[in-house]
């Protein structure tokens, strides 16, 4: 399926567990000023992600982008680290290089 088909169907998806719980709550949805905004600005990239993924394994090879994709815990280790200050002990870190390793020498 093209891309732009699988996120119209997700979508679709989406809207048939939407209306239900809008139907449940009786329209009785809490706004708030911030976290909405947020929400939807998380819901923009995420398609963008998913559409990127699925432009990928169209014009790319399969077992690298699903392997690539699939050490996105590396990339968040990483975010906690910078600006959560999370604590990693050496054998963490060792994990983290060799990911790294491993990606580089996959996509080359």
């Amino acid at each position: 399926m093209q891309p732009h088909s699988v996120i119209f169907y997700e979508a679709l998806g989406n809207l048939t567990i939407s209306l239900p719980v809008l139907i449940y709550l009786r329209g009785k949805l809490v706004w708030s000023g911030r976290s909405v905004p947020v929400s939807a600005c998380i819901s923009v990239m995420t398609v963008g992600a998913f559409l990127l993924y699925f432009f990928a394994l169209q014009n790319g090879p399969v077992a690298t982008i699903v392997t690539l994709t699939a050490m996105y815990p590396v990339v968040v280790i990483l975010l906690a680290r910078i600006f959560l200050n999370e604590k990693l002990n050496r054998l963490q870190w060792l994990a983290v290089a060799m990911a790294i390793g491993a990606a580089f020498l996959l996509a080359g």
